[in-house]
């Protein structure tokens, strides 16, 4: 298979991805449009791009009157400037602005209010996060079939089949497809680490001057999507210091490398003035010193937690870890930079106190290091015998159908959020997602029911789930309801039962 045949096949299914967005706002599935900006986060990040598009500034108050914040945690007003904050990077709504702006000229055309928070503005802003993870496929695909020519076997004419392969595990196999559909900066980094990397497999052992400092205009706007992404700019410093040569490299290779570091902080020049701006001071930590803690006392939890673990929620990144250190072995200077990137990357995520991304779909905040996943699967791929290669395909499909399962279980609102999850809710409900709906709606009809004081239907409705498994959300109505209906023995057995059925979970 050509390369040209490669990025055909991606280029029909970024247009199936596109149309797919559209058809699925349409339709709203479980009542819910995809193009809606809610949340605080969302919502931030729809505020900053929307100020510096019309108001060419960071101040946040008109966009909230306009779109308010589900809550104020980390955007109230700060006493220093009086302000909203928006402790969160500028890069995803940097991208944000040309689809705003598109939105906004056709909402002009059509009649509507030319404010920036019309029908067509909302919907092309909200497109945006899809476009992104399209335009990362391409990016990753030509950085993974770059990995598998230099490690696989240059008599096998495997290179593009493996890419390919890699790319679409990564996006199904992992949480990449499911924040393509999410009003979150998650699109972002993955669209920028993947021209990161590739960009930087192109450029590695060069001394050119432009190419290093594009490279560093890369990985600073990278750092910009997410603060977290700061870690990675360690990826190619640590590719040249295991070199072992660094004394003997003439000022050509200097230059190259402090350009490097020039481009990073160009990027950062907006950044430190958006803080000034709301923050009263251009070097801060927005979210607060103290949410920091070190040694990281969850990097376990990150990675195993069944409340949204990396390894737990989608499997496919053990494969990809794996696979890099398969790859370290035969290439360690190729392949170590990139593993220690990965081990910052979770003990950043492991050091705060939300580590579980508050409720997110896998360990979100790992989102930007799916590239390197895709790097380790690809490797893994070439490094494999005949038979071993059949085996982990069927790994591969097994772990994009479980990820893919779980996606719609969150997305639907039938997987509990914010808890460790019981095997029962982790794994046997993937194999009755029919009985798990129907369990979802009847638990909906019952709370209308007991709302309305009709304690009898809303106690027999809940007994009739029974049938369906047990459910936490179920036996927690159903022990309302008996005290409510004064049977507190009942409601003891229920809560019994119920804790039985969680346990400590982890």
């Amino acid at each position: 298979m050509s390369t040209t045949a490669g990025y055909k096949i991606l280029a029909a299914f970024a247009v199936f991805l596109l149309a797919g967005y559209a058809v699925l706002d349409h339709w709203a599935p479980a009542g819910r449009r995809l193009a809606k900006i809610r949340g605080e986060d969302p919502v931030a990040y729809f505020g900053i791009a929307h100020s510096v598009l019309f108001d060419h500034d960071f101040n946040l108050t008109n966009e909230f009157e306009h779109v308010p914040p589900a809550g104020r945690l980390w955007t109230a007003d700060q006493k220093e400037t009086g302000l909203p904050g928006s402790p969160w990077g500028l890069g995803y709504s940097f991208l944000e602005v040309p689809l705003l702006g598109l939105g906004t000229a056709i909402d002009l055309l059509a009649g509507n209010p030319a404010d920036g928070f019309s029908e067509w503005a909302i919907y092309f802003y909200c497109y945006g996060t899809v476009l992104m993870a399209a335009l990362g496929l391409f990016a990753l695909f030509t950085f993974l079939r770059e990995v598998a020519s230099f490690y696989g076997d240059p008599l096998e004419d495997r290179t593009v089949p493996y890419g390919l392969l890699a790319t679409f595990a990564v996006f199904f196999g992992t949480n990449v497809g499911f924040y393509a559909f999410s009003q979150m900066s998650h699109s972002s980094t993955f669209l920028v680490a993947s021209l990161f990397l590739a960009f930087w497999w192109r450029v590695k052992l060069s001394e050119d001057a432009r190419q290093w400092l594009i490279l560093g205009l890369l990985g600073g706007f990278l750092t910009i999507c997410r603060w977290q992404d700061l870690v990675y700019l360690a990826g190619p410093g640590l590719f040249d210091l295991f070199g072992w040569d660094l004394l003997k490299k003439g000022w050509p290779w200097w230059r190259s490398r402090l350009l490097f570091v020039a481009g990073v902080i160009i990027c950062w020049i907006p950044q430190f003035m958006e803080f000034k701006a709301i923050y009263g001071h251009y070097f801060t930590i927005p979210h607060g010193s103290g949410i920091f803690s070190f040694p990281p006392p969850h990097m376990l939890q990150v990675v195993l937690s069944t409340e949204s673990g990396w390894f737990t929620w989608t499997p496919l990144t053990l494969l990809g870890v794996v696979g890099l250190f398969i790859g370290s072995r035969k290439a360690p200077r190729v392949y170590l930079p990139w593993i220690a990137v990965i081990v910052l990357e979770v003990a950043v995520a492991g050091s705060v106190p939300f580590w579980s991304g508050l409720g997110s779909f896998s360990a979100r905040y790992l989102l930007s290091t799916t590239p390197l996943i895709g790097m380790g699967v690809v490797t893994f791929f070439c490094a494999a015998s005949v038979p071993m290669r059949r085996a982990l395909l069927a790994a591969c499909l097994a772990c994009c159908l479980y990820t893919g399962v779980f996606a719609i279980q969150f997305r639907l609102d039938l997987v509990p959020t914010g808890v460790p999850l019981t095997f029962t809710e982790l794994i046997v409900d993937k194999f009755r997602l029919p009985q798990v709906r129907q369990r979802k709606a009847a638990l909906v009809e019952a709370r209308e029911h007991f709302q309305k004081g009709d304690l009898d239907a809303a106690i027999r409705i809940l007994q009739s789930t029974e049938r369906f498994g047990e459910d936490r959300d179920v036996d927690a109505a159903l022990g309302q309801a008996y005290r409510a209906a004064g049977k507190p023995e009942l409601a003891d057995a229920i809560e019994m039962r119920r804790m039985k059925f969680v346990g400590p979970g982890m």
